[in-house]
């Protein structure tokens, strides 16, 4: 027969189980001490039965001993994708315990994911105490010198009391500015804070006003979308509006795959443009810097240049070749030309003709001279000076050999120039003379404190003018020093020895016939006098026949002469 007692016992705890408000949305649940499941109230049957359980059933071991070891804490079970909180309450005198459960997921997933934002996610009290900082927000954190406890500024507060609408905020955080989003979040008396990065745009919007240099911004077809204060002028060159289109060459040069930079005259006033496409808003930047000065410079520069042999110009605004007084001794080969009877021919000629003839002569024989390497020193009249060796050497012979090949060069170069003097009504034959000497010479800049003259002085300059003077029409005198240098890729004939004034010993001097090819040497045939004419160069000549029977006429004409 049942025990009295415990009959009574157990309708007591049905009664106290009973009396629990069955209208709770949260689950209730009433288990005894031994864990066995009494009561569940409406939303907590739902609960059981996700989690296998029906009244008598045991109830999950965790539970029964966070409620019979009295832990403070809640504890935490996860039922099917839900996370649950359940809090259990004793109620000794009736041997059972109450079991009040409340759903959290909502609640964990708000709570992990600033940690998994990359952007900065404060929490605050209404009062602007530092509640909580994601990781991302360590970059806040440090510029504003804040750590939880900490007030956050006050400018976060007085816009949030001052706003009806929650409209962004931008506060500068160090060298960064950020976007600040402020959501006030009842249910736990807390405000969340949500933080973006605009450094970047606010540069690109904000940059161009302070820019001192022209900035335009068009769309992709050239319509102007906006123009900084100092690109006025142009706008106002172009005359067009916002909304009008640029000049056809920007769209056309951002479209070329070598780049988007180029140089344009407006008005009074040279720019240089570069285009930057922004392909994430669908315009494109143009950077202007004006360029004026420069061009002037350049200009100027360009003028200055015509004043100096190439090799010295370079070496000047390089830094290699010092502007002050300053020489050395240099081993160097010498060039000295002329033309023959030039002096009988400035009687005939008027100055102007004389001019043009000597410039056309000059600027020939000036490229060449560039193009093999050479420091051309001066003109005296018609005649050339040039030297190989300074302010760049390639080395003693490589030096010699660069100035017989110019040397052979002009000479040949001279036919063009002859037809086109006869075309103008010079009929005067016009014939060079040139020497070349190689030695070692004083080379620098010779002068005074305001004006130097960069040239070569010594015995070797004067003896290579002297060779010159005493060269034939059309013949190349060298001295032995330059033979000895360029033999093996040069052929020479050798000639008689000649006296030249302030050399008290008799110079050796040689021909320069032609220019090598490996091991076999080209003779090439230049004559030109009273009434005869020649020239032959076998390394160019083509349709051989035809010329055969050019110089069989000659000949045929020749030998009725006699």
């Amino acid at each position: 027969m049942p025990d009295i007692n415990q009959i009574k016992l157990l309708r007591d705890q049905l009664n106290a189980a009973l009396e629990i408000p069955g209208q709770n949305p949260n689950p209730v649940m009433t288990m005894n001490t031994q864990g066995t499941l009494l009561y569940t109230n409406p939303s907590g049957a739902d609960l059981a039965d996700q989690m296998g359980l029906t009244i008598g059933s045991t109830m999950p071991s965790q539970l029964v001993e966070q409620a019979t070891t009295a832990a403070v804490a809640d504890l935490e079970l996860a039922v099917g994708v839900h996370r649950f909180s359940f809090h259990t309450v004793a109620m000794p005198e009736l041997a059972i315990i109450n079991i009040y459960v409340k759903d959290v997921t909502a609640e964990q997933a708000i709570a992990r994911f600033p940690e998994e934002n990359p952007n900065p996610v404060l929490r605050i009290s209404p009062a602007g105490i530092l509640l909580y900082a994601n990781a991302g927000a360590s970059f806040v954190l440090e510029s504003w010198n804040l750590r939880p406890g900490s007030t956050v500024p006050t400018a976060l507060l007085a816009h949030l009391d001052n706003s009806s609408e929650q409209h962004n905020l931008e506060l500068n955080c160090g060298n960064r500015t950020y976007s600040f989003h402020l959501v006030t979040v009842p249910k736990t008396d807390s405000i969340n804070i949500y933080g973006t990065d605009v450094t970047a745009m606010r540069a690109l919007t904000k940059f161009p006003d302070q820019n001192p240099n022209p900035v335009l911004r068009i769309d992709m077809n050239g319509a102007l979308l906006y123009a900084n204060p100092a690109a006025e002028a142009l706008r106002k060159a172009w005359a067009i509006e916002l909304g009008d289109h640029v000049p056809n060459r920007f769209i056309t040069s951002q479209q070329q795959p070598t780049g988007h930079s180029f140089e344009m005259e407006i008005g009074a006033h040279y720019y240089l443009f570069h285009l930057s496409n922004v392909p994430a808003f669908d315009f494109i930047n143009i950077y202007g810097t004006d360029i004026t000065a420069a061009k002037d410079n350049e200009n100027i520069l360009m003028k200055l240049a015509k004043y100096f042999s190439p090799q010295v110009y370079e070496s000047i605004f390089t830094g290699d070749l010092d502007v002050k007084i300053q020489t050395k001794r240099k081993r160097l080969t010498v060039f000295f030309s002329d033309i023959k009877g030039f002096g009988q021919l400035t009687e005939r000629l008027e100055p102007e003709v004389l001019t043009e003839l000597i410039t056309e002569y000059l600027t020939a024989m000036t490229a060449i001279a560039v193009k093999h390497g050479g420091t051309v020193d001066k003109y005296i009249g018609d005649a050339v000076m040039v030297f190989f060796g300074d302010p760049k050497s390639n080395g003693t012979k490589e030096d010699a050999l660069a100035c017989i090949r110019m040397a052979l060069e002009m000479k040949y170069s001279l036919r063009s120039l002859k037809k086109t003097w006869k075309e103008k009504g010079i009929s005067r034959p016009l014939d060079i003379r040139i020497g070349i000497h190689s030695d070692t010479c004083t080379v620098g800049n010779f002068g005074s404190s305001d004006r130097l003259d960069y040239t070569t002085i010594g015995n070797g300059v004067n003896l290579a003018s002297r060779l010159e003077s005493s060269a034939n029409a059309n013949q190349i005198l060298i001295s032995e020093d330059t033979y000895l240098l360029v033999k093996d890729e040069i052929k020479c004939g050798k000639l008689d020895m000649i006296d030249v004034k302030n050399i008290t010993h008799p110079i050796q001097t040689f021909e320069v016939l032609s220019d090598r090819l490996g091991d076999q040497s080209i003779d090439q045939l230049d004559e030109a006098t009273d009434g005869f004419e020649l020239y032959l160069d076998p390394l160019s000549i083509k349709d051989v026949e035809h010329k055969r029977q050019l110089l069989e006429r000659a000949l045929s004409l020749l030998e009725g002469l006699e």
